[in-house]
């Protein structure tokens, strides 16, 4: 095959808002822009962190990215990787740098049918959910040093009283995108070692035997390209790459095992069974601004005529949440620049049929989103009503997708067994015991706080040697409500898995067959330390 090649591929549909959305060891200093953010309800760009960033000199990131021609109907690479998440930006990242201890000429395909990443971090999740940042390492501790450096520049403290980061979408999609597209953000012996090549499409076919490697995307204008591939990589919170080549998995709280090629597929949840077989509830995590005087009408959007006619007789906001929105959890924790998370219970989508649609049906995304966004929308022009001073400073282009699907390993893991010390840890998070949105009883969140570890072979789906999940592990669904799926961890155990594909890659060797001690010699020499 040449030169290694690895894609990086984006779950379904990112999609553009508004109401006409359609279908279809790094250097010491990392100088980045924060881009003007346009807001897709309004006729003019948000007017939040626009200039000014880390001075003059600073410049836009410059990510060398090469397109594939229209006409193109199929390439040849080296690995897929599939989703634009947070772990998935950690594979990107890890294998980049291994390659300064293996080196090797690697090609990086970013698939997506928008430019939105999906990232939590960059879609409103803007207050980190761990109990202990300052022990954590690597790639997320680069992020978290990186968006503080930048605050802290401007005269602006990020942090709350027991060190917990907070942040604006716009400042975190900047850093992300500087770590793990730009060259400059690279040790100098790896520059240049990557190219990105830009592939805009749904994944709508995929396979994975020996011989028969590939995936096959859909793109915008309808034409379909086809990715063969040596290596395989599923970053994404649904699991569609695994579940489209046949790995089997568990889904919700069901205690049944699913294979989407061989049956049987998860049923229509239902409320004999208590929606067992439903994920966590779909977040829509607006960021709020406060602005004394009255924030721009909500109703004034362009985005508003369409949510109010589609969504307006739907959602009534109560009235004990109206009178007590001044003390909620969103406004008690402020972001900088008078900024707030919105991240509310009634804010969450808690639709167990919709919330399985999103997971079974990717070509339904974006009319989710959009339904989504209308609903949120109708909201909180209610909120504002009686709140003037309240508005919306960014509507996500991707919700907060929680979880839980869990592809099977050789062995599943549970809580109990996560809280011990297990051998070949890759990753460990420190939060709630349990913290699951359950889209029929709530939020359940225990006060119990639990330190849990990641097993390397929790990442490796049972008969694919050469298929890493990197968010999708072979845990129970209470572990996966552990620290597991909080954004620290999952960078975390992506980089460990992008570790692992370049140590395969360039030695010409299955995934599965890299030893934990080369994988642990690996991520120290990148900074990041397993264990905390």
């Amino acid at each position: 095959m040449g030169a290694a090649c690895v894609v990086v591929g984006v779950v379904g549909l990112a999609v553009i808002l508004g109401a006409d959305s359609g279908w279809g060891g790094p250097s010491s200093e990392i100088t980045f822009s924060v881009p003007t953010v346009a807001d897709p309800g309004s006729s003019a760009n948000t007017p939040s962190v626009t200039s000014s960033l880390l001075g003059s000199g600073a410049s836009h990131n410059s990510t060398t990215a090469a397109t594939i021609s229209p006409s193109a109907a199929r390439r040849e690479v080296d690995v897929v990787v599939y989703g634009s998440t947070t772990s998935g930006l950690g594979v990107i990242r890890g294998l980049k740098m291994a390659l300064a201890r293996h080196p090797g000429r690697l090609t990086v395909a970013l698939v997506s049918v928008a430019e939105a990443l999906e990232s939590p971090l960059v879609q409103g999740l803007c207050i980190e959910d761990d109990y202990d940042p300052g022990s954590i390492t690597g790639f997320y501790q680069e992020f978290r040093t990186e968006v503080a450096r930048y605050y802290e520049g401007m005269g602006v403290w990020p942090h709350e009283r027991n060190g917990r980061l907070t942040y604006e979408p716009v400042v975190a999609q900047s850093v992300l995108e500087s770590l793990v597209f730009n060259d400059a953000m690279l040790p100098e012996q790896v520059r240049g070692r990557v190219d990105l090549v830009r592939v805009q499409g749904v994944l709508t076919e995929a396979a994975d035997v020996d011989g028969d490697r590939h995936v096959v995307v859909t793109r915008p204008d309808g034409s379909r390209l086809r990715l063969d591939a040596r290596y395989l990589v599923d970053a994404s919170v649904e699991a569609d790459l695994a579940r489209m080549v046949g790995c089997r998995y568990m889904m919700g709280r069901s205690p049944d095992v699913f294979d989407d090629v061989r049956g049987p597929r998860p049923p229509k949840p239902t409320r004999a069974d208590l929606y067992a077989v439903s994920p966590q509830s779909l977040g829509c995590l607006v960021t709020l601004v406060s602005v004394p005087g009255g924030a721009r009408p909500i109703e004034e959007r362009d985005d508003w005529p369409a949510a109010q006619a589609a969504q307006g007789e739907r959602w009534k906001m109560p009235e004990a949440v109206l009178a007590g929105f001044p003390q909620s959890w969103s406004m008690r924790h402020s972001l900088p620049n008078g900024r707030h998370e919105l991240n509310e219970l009634w804010s969450d989508w808690a639709d167990p049929d919709i919330i399985v649609r999103w997971y079974l049906e990717p070509w339904q995304r974006q009319g989710l989103v959009r339904d989504m966004q209308q609903r949120i929308l109708v909201l909180l022009a209610q909120v504002q009503e009686r709140y003037p001073e309240i508005g919306i400073d960014r509507l996500p282009t991707w919700p907060y997708v929680r979880g839980e699907v869990m592809i099977l390993g050789d062995h599943m893991y549970s809580t109990s067994e996560l809280r011990e010390e297990l051998d070949e840890i890759i990753a460990t998070g420190k939060y709630a015991v349990f913290d699951r949105h359950d889209p029929v009883h709530g939020s359940l969140q225990p006060d119990e706080a639990a330190v849990v570890c990641l097993p390397m072979d929790a990442t490796r789906p049972q008969g694919h040697p050469n298929l890493l999940v990197s968010t999708a592990y072979s845990v129970d669904y209470k572990a996966y409500s552990s620290a597991l799926r909080m954004e620290p961890t999952r960078a975390a155990v992506g980089v460990a898995c992008g570790a692992q594909v370049a140590l395969a890659a360039t030695r010409g060797v299955a995934i599965h067959d890299i030893v934990y001690a080369e994988l642990r010699g690996e991520l120290l020499a990148q900074g990041q330390s397993p264990e905390r």
